[in-house]
C-alpha cells in the first residue's frame, strides 16, 4: 500500500512527501519502499497533465459507517451492541475505538438475537441505545423489533445491506432488504424507517431518528448499504452539527410524590404515554412482550379481553398521527417541466444526480425525486409529483423492484419504466444515462446495465 500510494503521488504530479517517524526496522523498510516506488514512477511514468483541483477550504474525509457511529454519539447514545458482520462492522470499530472517551458502553455479543435484545434492554432503562448488522443478522433481530414495539421502547437499529440472500456476497452492495425492513416482526405496529443518501445524511438521519423514536416510543431502522457505509466521502466540517437538538419525548427521570397511580401505557389522546425509567418512586410498572392493559398487566391473564386488546392496538397506531409535522416530504430536484423524472431512494442519490448532468449535456431534460423517509411515506406529495411528471423511471439496486412495489402499494400509481442493477456493483452515471436513452427509444421498459469493469 505504501508503494501504491507513492506511485499515485508521482503519477498525478505531486511531490514526494514522507512523514517523520521513530526509526524502527519495519518503519525504515516501509519508508525505503515508498521512496523507491516514487522515484521509479517519477522517471517511468508521464505525470497526468491535469492538476488535482483544490477547494476553498480543507475537507473532512469519512466513511458512511463512521458517520452512522458519530451520529449515534452526537445523538447521545450510551449503549451500542453488535456482532461483526460485513459491511456494518465499521460502526462497531468506531464505537469501540472511542467508547471510553465518550462514555459509551460497547458490547460485542454472541449473536444478533443477543445484540438486539441487549440494545432494547439498555433503552428500557432510559439510555439511548443502538445496534447495527447486515441483512442476515437482521433476520435474527426480527422478533426483537416487535418486542420493542409492544413494550413501546425506543431503539435504533441499522441494517447495512449487502448482496443476498443468505450469506450472499458480503463485499458487494445491493438494495435488496427493503421488504425485510417493512415486514420485520409480526403484527401491526408503528415503526420508522429512513434511507439516507450519503455519509452526511446518514449522520443527520441517526440523530433525527433518535428524536423521533423517543417521541413516538417505537423502534426505528436506518437502511444503509455497502456503497454508503464503506464508501468514502468528503464533507465540509462546518456542515457537521456536533451539538444537535435532543428531544427525549415523554421521558420521566425524576420520582413522584403525588400518589397518583402510574399508567405506563395510558390511553392518551395522542396515543403517547408517559415513559418513566425503572426504579423511580411511585412509577412501578411492568414491561412485557404480551399484550397489556394501561397499567402493564397482561390481558392474557383475563382470557384476552377483546375490548382492551382493540384499545391498545389503536393507541399504538395513533401515536404516529402527527409524524408528518416532524418529517419533511421529498422534493423534486431539477426542472419542473422535465421530460423524465428519475425516482430513487437511499444510495442512488449521487449517481442519479450525476446522470442528470450528463443527460443535460445530451439535451435530455430530467429531474430527480429522491426518497429518504420510507416509513412514514409521504403518499400525498409523491402522488402529486408522479401525476405531474411526463415519464417516470425508478432507479434501484435490486432485481424485483422492491421500492417500486412498495411505492405502488402506498400510492396506487404505476410508473413508465425501470432501471435496475443486481450484480453486486453500484450504478455508474453512464449506465443510468444509457438506460434513460434506451427507454426513451422504446427499446425496453426494464433496463439492466451490463457491468463491463470487473472489480
Amino acid at each position: 500500500s505504501n508503494a501504491r500510494s507513492a506511485c499515485m503521488r508521482a503519477c498525478v504530479g505531486l511531490p514526494r512527501r514522507i512523514n517523520e517517524f521513530a526509526s524502527l526496522p519495519v518503519v525504515d523498510e516501509n519508508i525505503e519502499v515508498a521512496r523507491t516506488a516514487f522515484d521509479y514512477a517519477a522517471v517511468s511514468v508521464t505525470p497526468c497533465p491535469e492538476t488535482i483541483p483544490e477547494g476553498e477550504k480543507p475537507q473532512a474525509w469519512w466513511a458512511g459507517n463512521e458517520a452512522l457511529a458519530m451520529g449515534g454519539a452526537s445523538a447521545g447514545v450510551k449503549f451500542y451492541s453488535a456482532y461483526p458482520m460485513s459491511p456494518s462492522t465499521g460502526v462497531l470499530h468506531w464505537m469501540a475505538k472511542y467508547a471510553r472517551d465518550l462514555g459509551i458502553m460497547v458490547r460485542q455479543v454472541e449473536d444478533e438475537i443477543g445484540v438486539a435484545t441487549m440494545a432494547i434492554g439498555a433503552a428500557a432503562t432510559g439510555a439511548r441505545a443502538m445496534c447495527a448488522t447486515s441483512g442476515g443478522g437482521f433476520a435474527l433481530m426480527t422478533e426483537a423489533v416487535g418486542s420493542a414495539a409492544m413494550m413501546e421502547i425506543p431503539v435504533v437499529m441499522i441494517n447495512v445491506m449487502r448482496a443476498g440472500p443468505s450469506t450472499g456476497v458480503p463485499t458487494k452492495t445491493e438494495q435488496g432488504d427493503l421488504w425485510q425492513m417493512l415486514g420485520a416482526s409480526q403484527g401491526d405496529f408503528p415503526r420508522i424507517i429512513v434511507a439516507p443518501k450519503d455519509a452526511l445524511d446518514a449522520y443527520n438521519a441517526v440523530i433525527e431518528l433518535f428524536n423521533l423514536v423517543d417521541r413516538y416510543q417505537c423502534p426505528g431502522i436506518v437502511i444503509s448499504d455497502l456503497l454508503i457505509s464503506e464508501g468514502r466521502f468528503s464533507v465540509d466540517p462546518d456542515d457537521i452539527n456536533f451539538h444537535p437538538e435532543i428531544d427525549r419525548g415523554e421521558l420521566i427521570l425524576e420520582p413522584s410524590n403525588n400518589g397518583d397511580k402510574y399508567l405506563r401505557y395510558k390511553n392518551t389522546e395522542s396515543g403517547i404515554s408517559p415513559r418513566a425509567v425503572p426504579g423511580l418512586e411511585d412509577y412501578i410498572h411492568v414491561m412485557a412482550t404480551d399484550e397489556q392493559d394501561e397499567d402493564g398487566i397482561l390481558i392474557s391473564d383475563e382470557f384476552t379481553n377483546p375490548i382492551k386488546r382493540r384499545m391498545m392496538v389503536e393507541k399504538r397506531a395513533r401515536k404516529m398521527d402527527d409524524i408528518f409535522e416532524y418529517v419533511p416530504a421529498p422534493e423534486v430536484e431539477g426542472s419542473e417541466d422535465a421530460d423524465i423524472t428519475l425516482v430513487g431512494w437511499g444510495s442512488t442519490y449521487g449517481v442519479i444526480h450525476e446522470a442528470i448532468e450528463q443527460l443535460k449535456a445530451e439535451s435530455i431534460n430530467a429531474n430527480h425525486l429522491p426518497i429518504k423517509w420510507i416509513v412514514p411515506f409521504h403518499t400525498k406529495q409523491i402522488n402529486e409529483v408522479l401525476t405531474n411528471s411526463k415519464k417516470v423511471i425508478i432507479v434501484e439496486n435490486n432485481f424485483s423492484g422492491q421500492f417500486y412495489r412498495y411505492m405502488r402499494s402506498e400510492t396506487g400509481m404505476d410508473v413508465d419504466a425501470h432501471i435496475r442493477k443486481y450484480d453486486g456493483e453500484p450504478f455508474m452515471p453512464h449506465q443510468v444515462v444509457n438506460g434513460v436513452k434506451a427507454i426513451m427509444a422504446g427499446d425496453t421498459e426494464i433496463f439492466v446495465p451490463e457491468q463491463k469493469i470487473m472489480v
